[in-house]
């Protein structure tokens, strides 16, 4: 795609006030493309937890953007993320989810890697010289970059990118607030939530940090949580206020202060008269610790952080970590991993997974919603004649304000102008995120 086929994806107009993508931005083929050669090869993707490789010789497989990633914890503790292939003929090396194992077996011609990625034996000495793999060059492929913040580990196929910590940016404050509610840490629990649908990925990835939506689509879970919360609609129309906040290089999000119940510390009588002493005492541990201000936000305030491109921190009613990949021009993948305090009150654990559980997925109040507008998005989209999807809310004319790192009204859509900006200088080649 050329540089002059990209021209008017993001159009912004500063005197009227109005900034607009084209909805070619949700099918168009060649563009997804080159979104994988910009995009998902140029930025820090989410690969997983430190606590899913908890122990020496634990091990995951995941799909990371296009790539089949293996990552393991080996008996020195070192962490690595492996291409998920075996370096004799590129036949896929694990198929298991997860595991442990201190050696790699592929199946075809017997090679074994050992858990650093050594190459261990070829399965038949003979017809091998000595000093085969003297260089490593079949030892096992690890990713150019892998980094952690906070025990989140992300990749980079770009050898010179940025630090993963200099690409968070302002992102990093909201993932310590998270960090933080615990001492012990925090753990994803076993299993995973797992979506594949038929529309582009930015549908998925920008819904999640879309306020505006929720009391007009969401609108019987607002009434089910006020009645859980014990307030009336009126008290939780009010809650709803807050930020939406753009953090730079793309990252952005919003905070509220709606009342859905936070089972680290915001107690809400749904949860039970058995659970309260549990989790007001948390609470108590939280604001000593961490004062009155910050420890009230911790507790108290949800909110919803977009890691550019496509990873999603929820520190809503529950903790999750969520992605969502493209396979197609029209169609994604989607994973929600819950995340869990080490060491949680087994009352509390229940009572966090059952509040996830009314929120998130098939049988949730909010997933059957959104993905359907998802679907309609896209039968319009291919159905309509040229259009512009709009994202001008809280932009006034002679807007002057710095779309890249902002903050606005929860309900307007700064948070996704800095994303979409972000997009548009990938895609051009005018941001590389290189060192």
């Amino acid at each position: 795609m050329s540089e002059a086929a990209l021209e008017g994806y993001v159009r912004i107009n500063r005197e009227k006030g109005r900034f607009m993508v084209d909805k070619r931005a949700f099918y168009d083929q060649a563009l997804f493309e080159r979104e994988r050669a910009y995009i998902f090869d140029r930025c820090w993707l989410y690969v997983a937890h430190e606590s899913e490789v908890a122990l020496p010789g634990s091990f995951l497989t995941r799909q990371v953007g296009s790539y089949s990633i293996l990552f393991n914890k080996d008996r020195d503790g070192g962490i690595h993320a492996y291409h998920n292939l075996c370096t004799h003929r590129g036949v896929l090396l694990s198929t298991e989810k997860c595991g442990r194992g201190n050696t790699f077996s592929c199946p075809y011609h017997g090679w074994v890697f050992d858990a650093k990625g050594k190459l261990l034996d070829q399965g038949a000495r003979s017809g091998y010289p000595p000093g085969f793999n003297e260089d490593g060059t079949y030892n096992l492929h690890p990713v150019p970059r892998l980094e952690q913040y906070g025990g989140f580990y992300f990749m980079n196929m770009n050898p010179r990118a940025v630090s993963l910590e200099k690409y968070l940016a302002g992102a990093k404050e909201w993932i310590d607030l998270i960090i933080d509610q615990n001492e012990r840490g925090l753990e994803v629990t076993p299993g995973e939530q797992e979506f594949r649908v038929n529309f582009n990925w930015k549908s998925i990835t920008e819904n999640q940090i879309d306020s505006y939506h929720g009391p007009s689509l969401h609108s019987t879970y607002f009434q089910y949580a006020a009645k859980r919360a014990g307030d009336t609609p009126q008290q939780q129309a009010a809650a709803y206020a807050g930020g939406g906040f753009a953090f730079g290089n793309g990252h952005g999000g919003f905070e509220l202060g709606i009342k859905v119940g936070k089972p680290v510390a915001d107690w809400i009588p749904a949860f039970g008269e058995e659970t309260r002493p549990l989790i007001e005492t948390k609470k108590a541990e939280i604001l000593a610790k961490w004062g009155e201000e910050r420890g009230t936000r911790m507790t108290t305030r949800t909110r919803n952080l977009l890691i550019f491109p496509n990873t999603i921190l929820n520190d809503v009613l529950s903790l999750s970590i969520r992605t969502s990949y493209p396979e197609s021009a029209t169609s994604s993948r989607s994973n929600i991993w819950s995340l869990v305090p080490v060491g949680e009150d087994p009352l509390v654990r229940k009572v966090r997974l059952q509040n996830h559980l009314t929120f998130v997925g098939p049988g949730g109040f909010a997933h059957p919603d959104d993905y359907e507008m998802f679907d309609r998005r896209a039968i319009a989209d291919h159905q309509s004649p040229p259009f512009l999807h709009d994202y001008s809310k809280g932009m006034y004319p002679g807007y002057a304000e710095d779309f890249m790192v902002n903050v606005g009204d929860q309900s307007d859509e700064a948070q996704h102008r800095a994303w979409w900006t972000q997009w548009d200088r990938m895609l051009r080649g005018e941001e590389t995120m290189e060192g």
